[in-house]
């Protein structure tokens, strides 16, 4: 997570983030049992759970904090719905405090879908979170998702001046209204 809590009642201890603790919160919530497995493409636990009814899903989602979760296809969606509406409910705030407490939300350019060329604008982003930040959105992937390369060499190895980089960025592209991502699992050829 770049910054902010994960849920609604952020758990008090690391511990408690673990998909066992998630599981346990997730049943007080009155679901039926659930079952928790890795998986390895995705490189994380998968919360599937049992029983549940859509009375509960507001509570579940609290309880599993940034676990994925599998229900039942009826409630998947809503669930979905549920979770992405508070994710974009608690990112904003955060993003802009971020960037104000370091003198740079007056400094985000403003993108205009289909007006605003992407590539240019990318470029302005990275200039605005400095220059750790040149080259992160300029790859094959396209100017909406971080450089695995450029991450790659961010990481290796890490600098106090570079730790800033990943977050202004993607807090500047959230404030801006410019979709950004980033390839989560991909493995750099050697």
């Amino acid at each position: 997570m770049l910054w902010g809590s994960s849920v609604a009642d952020p758990p008090e201890r690391a511990e408690d983030n673990s998909p066992q603790a998630a599981a346990e919160r997730t049943t007080e919530c009155g679901a039926g049992a659930v079952d928790i497995r890795y998986d390895d493409l995705l490189q994380s636990y998968i919360l599937t759970v049992r029983d549940a009814k859509v009375a509960q899903l507001r509570c579940i989602d609290g309880a599993v904090g940034y676990h994925d979760v599998e229900l039942e296809p009826a409630l998947q969606e809503e669930f979905d719905a549920i979770r992405s509406a508070r994710y974009s409910a608690d990112f904003p705030d955060p993003a802009v405090a971020w960037l104000s407490s370091r003198g740079l939300l007056e400094k985000v350019p403003k993108f205009q879908a289909g007006i605003t060329d992407e590539a240019d604008f990318a470029r302005k982003l990275e200039t605005v979170c400095g220059p750790a930040a040149k080259g992160a959105l300029q790859s094959e992937y396209g100017p909406h998702v971080l450089n695995p390369e450029w991450v790659q060499k961010l990481l290796q190895p890490p600098r106090a001046e570079d730790e800033a980089a990943i977050p202004c960025l993607f807090a500047a592209a959230y404030v801006a209204g410019f979709a950004l991502g980033f390839i989560g699992n991909e493995t750099l050829p050697d």
